[in-house]
């Protein structure tokens, strides 16, 4: 999945109550085991570092480093989608 779109889906979810914006209670990092991220659903392989967050209200979500940076970018107040590019015309 690219980064526009897993910015969206997890635009979406924070806009859901899905992934909420909370503070980490505790952060953890480790080789993935095939666990499906948080934000993009894919799974995180043995090779990928998956961030297990516990959030202050006790949820555990298990994220991909990028996506990761994306759910805190995506919290921050004023987040905003980057522009698309125009369509090229031939």
């Amino acid at each position: 999945m690219d980064d526009l779109t897993v910015r969206r889906r997890v635009r979406e979810m924070i806009t859901t109550g899905e992934l909420p914006c909370e503070d980490p209670a505790e952060l953890w990092a480790s080789h993935g085991d095939g666990k499906r991220c948080a934000a993009c659903a894919e799974p995180i392989g043995e090779r990928e570092i998956e961030y297990e967050v516990t959030l202050t209200s006790g949820r555990v979500i298990l994220m991909h480093r990028l996506c990761r940076q994306i759910w805190l970018q995506e919290c921050e107040p004023g987040a905003t989608l980057p522009a698309q590019p125009a369509p090229s015309t031939p």
